[in-house]
């Protein structure tokens, strides 16, 4: 029915991708399962694609609210959900003994929830090759757990604005300007569903540091760094994208000794590096006879700040861990949807890792 990615609560554990099939609780369950031989009940006639939905123990529940969907319905777009059922006036709820008859469109594979009270009992698939042959489908209720928690980007920058959501289905919840979400009680098995995310992040601050030129250049360059205005960081964040590979090649990481010298130089003018911001490092260029000087800009990222260190020396400073911030975070300062999340359990909370940055930057 779907592809299933297993979470372990004490481990990082993805959560299932875009490559899913979007819903359902896994193959180990009776939910979704063809019960074809059985055409006929004491008194609920089988015709056609008929669910029907039982507690844990397998007695059947009455007034029971079936919803399904497409399994590319995706509710942070805001976009309406197109019905797949072909009355529409007449919302499917099973009987006193757990039947609804589903009058489909079409053939296909949908997303299939189950809502009683207010409260959503199941998510699950439901494959229905012909509308017209008489099939039935059992879903069974689910053991049920918060899925809440707080939203963190693998850079380190915040989130100015996002949605969490669950493809295939009409969950979604808004992140809170701390990095929270709530999606509400929902069956344990929606870690195994096709969890989403849409959001724009900005770095947590913006500096600059640029090299101070008194008269030629020095084999020993000075820097100068300060906070960037507001009106101003759009610009250097704008610069993500637009810088040329090269010239991040020959700058970060440094490729000799004298590059790597000259970006900690530049870093260590700034008082604070707090990860996820960002320094715009301005070093000036060797002089090249018979052109004039110029400077090349290079925005950096912070993954890690500088933390203090004991030893029996005393104490030290490790050096902040930077990253090319136009390389390894090509979507900055734009909205992206990501599906590329990481389940981080903790305190009966589902915190989310997102990780916007590139796999090849982070072992640098």
């Amino acid at each position: 029915m779907m592809r299933r990615i297993g979470l372990a609560a004490a481990a990082l554990t993805s959560l299932c991708l875009g490559g899913c099939i979007f819903g359902g609780t896994g193959s180990d369950t009776e939910n979704g399962v063809d019960r074809s031989d059985q055409k006929k009940t004491d008194t609920f006639e089988i015709k056609g694609v008929t669910a029907r939905v039982v507690d844990a123990e397998g007695k059947p529940l009455a007034m029971v609210n079936v919803f399904l969907f497409a399994p590319e319905y995706r509710p942070d777009t805001g976009d309406a959900q197109v019905s797949v059922m072909a009355d529409t006036a007449k919302p499917p709820v099973t009987d006193s003994l757990g039947y609804v008859s589903l009058s489909l469109k079409a053939p296909g594979k949908f997303v299939v929830e189950g809502v009683l009270a207010g409260q959503t009992l199941f998510f699950d698939t439901l494959a229905a090759p012909d509308i017209k042959v008489a099939t039935p489908f059992t879903f069974r209720v689910r053991a049920t757990a918060a899925f809440a928690g707080k939203v963190k980007l693998a850079s380190g920058m915040r989130i100015d604005s996002g949605t969490v959501f669950i493809r295939g289905t009409s969950r979604k919840a808004r992140i809170d300007a701390a990095g929270n979400y709530h999606l509400g009680s929902l069956p344990a098995d929606v870690a195994r569903m096709a969890v989403g995310i849409r959001y724009a992040a900005s770095p947590t601050s913006v500096q600059e540091s640029k090299q101070v030129v008194i008269g030629t250049v020095s084999m020993t360059p000075t820097y100068a760094c300060k906070d960037v205005p507001k009106d101003s960081t759009a610009r250097i964040t704008a610069m993500s994208g637009k810088a040329s590979t090269s010239v991040i090649a020959d700058s970060i990481p440094a490729r000799s000794k004298e590059d790597s010298s000259k970006l900690n130089t530049a870093l260590k003018a700034c008082d604070s590096l707090p990860t996820g911001s960002v320094v715009n490092v301005v070093s000036r260029n060797p002089a090249v006879p018979g052109q004039p000087n110029d400077s090349t800009a290079v925005p950096v990222l912070v993954l890690v700040d500088e933390k203090p260190v004991s030893s029996m020396f005393g104490e030290k400073l490790t050096p902040a861990q930077v990253i090319p911030y136009a390389e390894c975070v090509p979507s900055a300062g734009r909205e992206t949807t990501s599906y590329d999340l990481q389940l981080l359990p903790a305190g009966g909370n589902n915190d989310l890792l997102i990780k916007d940055v590139a796999a090849k930057c982070l072992d640098k």
